[in-house]
């Protein structure tokens, strides 16, 4: 499976360049500005787009502008401003890694459309959009109402919060917290978000009733090869179980084989650690999405902030665009991304037997906060769908959409 990301740029007098990826790290910041002159009258030749093939599914994220100037800034998690370096190229592979870190391949399309009508702020900045890598996925943030200069300031600090959050809970990075605890079985003095995140991840499994279960990562690393032996299964599943966690304020303790991803719960919760770094910062308005997307308060046009939900079985056609204002959508598909090399185990298992789940293409999940709509689509995704409403339970989600088997 591969995955290309290509930005294309039509706006008359613009400017970018490509991005690419030597040596298997972002290398480039891309700044790019449409002279007003230039974007008077949005039409779809003028609508910048991203388009993110993985397998077989197509993520479409596009922005169309205000009148006035709109600048874009792009740098990878790893990055800040000033460490600008060219890149050949015209578009960019993603590294090995992101072929199967992420958990779904048919999340939410970002529709960020600030539209033609009368803006939220007529004298006020242009709206300002970074995209760059969250948990090694395609991450995006839009903000209106936002001076530009305060703006780079503040998307500064998101990227580098998403890098400590990286930091934490990626699998990928062997230096991160989580490896570790998955290498030794216990780390101590861990950081507040460390345990919050885990907190909430054994919540949710206990609510659940164990359809979302975060020690599933042996079950995985089963998968990557050949179908297990029923006797090998069986071994794999005596270390799986949510009960097997133990979490204090100045330790995290793993029952011994234990391992945990947190892939079904992560995105969502940098979605939402970014989403309150800018509220505390006095942003009202935004789409923040480093992985799960979430709105909060207005498009430039005064409209609410609508996200499109990819069809898994046509490539580039939305099944439905539904508003995301006020609140966080997730979207799981099991076999959006694959396992192994063969391409026979869906990324979504079931912690109950063991096994790929298979019941569902895919399901979006609306909820207060991205964390608990992750959580919450990836335990509906491993679960039979009469199951969906009991696994809602208390928890204020919503099925917004769900696409059978």
């Amino acid at each position: 499976m591969s995955v290309r990301w290509a930005h294309s740029w039509p706006w008359r007098g613009g400017c970018g360049c490509w991005t690419g990826y030597p040596g298997g790290r972002p290398a480039a910041v891309r700044v790019s500005f449409a002279p007003r002159a230039a974007v008077t009258r949005p039409s779809a030749a003028m609508v910048p787009s991203v388009m993110t093939s993985v397998s077989s599914a197509w993520i479409v994220s596009a922005s169309m502008p205000m009148k006035g100037a709109v600048c874009r800034w792009s740098w990878p998690p790893n990055m800040g401003p000033g460490r600008r370096r060219a890149s050949g190229g015209r578009g960019m592979v993603m590294p090995p890694e992101t072929r199967i870190s992420r958990r779904r391949v048919l999340r939410l399309s970002a529709v960020a459309l600030a539209g033609a009508g009368v803006a939220l702020w007529p004298r006020q900045p242009s709206p300002v959009t970074w995209t760059g890598q969250a948990m090694g996925g395609p991450a995006s943030l839009t903000l209106h109402g936002v001076e530009q200069g305060v703006a780079l300031r503040l998307v500064s600090r998101v990227v580098a919060l998403v890098d400590a959050m990286e930091g934490l809970f990626s699998l990928h990075r062997p230096d991160s917290l989580l490896s570790r605890l998955n290498r030794e079985g216990e780390v101590g003095d861990p950081p507040a978000a460390f345990t919050d995140l885990l907190r909430q991840a054994l919540s949710v499994a206990a609510a659940t009733g164990g359809a979302f279960d975060p020690t599933v990562q042996p079950l995985w690393d089963l998968y990557r090869g050949e179908a297990p032996e029923a006797e090998t299964l069986h071994a794999a599943m005596g270390t799986v179980g949510w009960w097997r966690v133990e979490v204090a304020r100045d330790r995290v303790r793993l029952a011994p084989g234990t391992q945990l991803t947190l892939n079904g719960i992560a995105q969502g919760y940098i979605t939402d650690r970014v989403t309150d770094l800018l509220l505390s910062h006095g942003v009202g308005h935004m789409l923040v999405d480093m992985g799960e997307p979430r709105g909060i308060g207005r498009r430039g046009d005064g409209q609410e902030w609508q996200l499109g939900i990819a069809d898994p079985d046509a490539v580039g056609r939305i099944l439905s665009t539904v508003p995301v204002s006020g609140r966080a959508i997730a979207t799981s598909a099991p076999r959006g991304t694959l396992i192994d090399a063969a391409g026979r185990f869906g990324h979504i298992l079931d912690p109950v037997v063991g096994r790929p789940a298979t019941a569902w293409r895919q399901v979006s999940v609306a909820a207060a906060t991205a964390t608990m709509a992750d959580a919450i689509s990836t335990a509906i995704a491993a679960a039979a769908p009469a199951r969906a409403a009991s696994l809602i339970g208390d928890s204020g989600a919503a099925v917004v959409m769900g696409v059978v088997a």
